[in-house]
């Protein structure tokens, strides 16, 4: 329901029609405010064209547009300690656990992984941002081994806190897999470093004009693309996820719960999701679909780019 994806992608047409894209890539404060802006006119144009199409469809954009909200989470809130927000982590793990979230991320990122494989005969490189506690980047090798994929995979995260302790199981459960301190708007690594930028579940922490950063810095960094997976614009996410954490959250819940309710909240629907790579990656081509259940995944393919 909360996708509205009909009325969204009118919406996306005419914005597209009235202000054109970019066609070159932009950077830092510009891409940052014109994706924020442009957004926002979205989510304007959506709103407009509710009115003309009757109650039901107002009402149900007008349920959509009062859900929203600029609350943090206490994952990001400075006044939250680390340990807190480890324990909200490993809360999130136990959810991805029970619903196999991590071999969806994988396979979010196969047709990727496996194009590289096939055409540059080694593995596929990929850089992990916003990797939190790494879990996804520690089972990630095992996964792919069994998918008859290659991937040498590095974890980031811009959390001090969260990389010690994703190093320190790395040693524990003897994976090859390193995790670094890394700014996803700003990646201090060489051009083409890596292969594939992916995230997973966090999407949606970041406003749209960081986001666009995110997969700008992406573009620069990587030679293929950029893969990302987070929750699903939907009712269905909204009524079931916090009620699990309320039952399954322990000894976290409350932090768990707090987070779960703004997350189903912020989550972007998909036509936002290709505008925001339209505008940060100019010269990809963007892909957004849903994943049942639950989750959204966005695929923006630089190969062929200039």
């Amino acid at each position: 329901m909360l996708q509205l994806r009909e009325l969204n992608r009118r919406a996306l047409s005419e914005l597209t029609r009235q202000a054109p894209l970019p066609r070159a890539a932009l950077g830092g404060a510009e891409l940052e405010s014109l994706t924020d802006r442009l957004v926002t006119e979205l989510r304007d144009t959506r709103h407009r064209l509710a009115r003309r199409h009757g109650p039901a469809t107002w009402l149900r954009e007008r349920f959509d547009r009062t859900l929203r909200t600029p609350a943090l989470e206490r994952l990001d809130r400075d006044d939250v300690s680390d340990q807190r927000k480890v324990g909200i982590v490993e809360a999130l793990h136990g959810l991805n656990d029970l619903i196999c979230s991590y071999d969806r991320f994988l396979g979010a990122m196969e047709p990727m992984v496996r194009r590289i494989n096939r055409e540059q005969g080694r593995p596929a490189r990929v850089l992990e941002l916003a990797t939190g506690a790494g879990e996804f980047s520690l089972r990630c090798p095992e996964a792919a081994q069994r998918r008859g994929l290659a991937i040498e995979i590095t974890g980031s995260d811009i959390v001090p806190a969260y990389v010690e302790k994703a190093n320190a199981e790395a040693a524990r459960r003897r994976v090859d897999v390193r995790f670094e301190v890394r700014n996803a708007f700003a990646l201090d690594v060489p051009r083409g470093r890596y292969d594939l930028c992916f995230i997973g579940q966090s999407m949606h922490h970041f406003s749209a004009g960081q986001l666009a950063l995110m997969m700008a810095q992406a573009r620069r960094v990587c030679t293929t693309g950029f893969v990302g997976v987070d929750g699903l614009r939907s009712l269905l996410l909204l009524s079931t996820i916090p009620a699990y954490s309320l039952l399954f959250g322990s000894p976290n819940r409350l932090d768990f719960a707090h987070d779960a309710l703004l997350s189903t909240r912020k989550f972007f629907s998909e036509p936002e999701l290709e505008l925001i790579a339209r505008v940060a990656v100019p010269d990809g081509r963007a892909t957004v679909r849903s994943s049942h259940p639950g989750y959204t995944v966005i695929h923006v393919d630089f190969e062929g780019a200039a």
